[in-house]
């Protein structure tokens, strides 16, 4: 399993191939969250920010849902108090048979 970094201030975590399955491409994502590049990103998850606040972010997270990705099933938010001693990393893991 391979871990990608993200940003507790205010960063968003997307499943690549989320974009697919919606028809998005990659530029817009791009474009939507006004980066040249993602903050991390592996063969199944992006990720971005820093953001600049809360406000910030949740225009980034209407672009995105504005180019048809769905909140919490294709991307998600990440925002949380952490010390600077300590990195976030996220992992895909796919969804289990039941």
């Amino acid at each position: 399993m391979s871990f990608v970094a993200v940003t507790a201030e205010y960063g968003i975590v997307i499943r690549r191939h989320a974009l697919t399955e919606r028809g998005v491409p990659y530029q817009a994502v791009l474009a939507a969250v006004e980066a040249d590049k993602p903050f991390g990103a592996d063969q199944e998850l992006l990720t971005f920010g820093p953001s600049f606040g809360r406000e910030a972010l949740e225009a980034l997270t209407q672009r995105l849902t504005a180019l048809g990705l769905v909140y919490f099933d294709d991307f998600f938010q990440f925002a949380s108090d952490v010390p600077v001693w300590c990195e976030l990393a996220v992992a895909f893991v796919p969804a289990k048979s039941t």
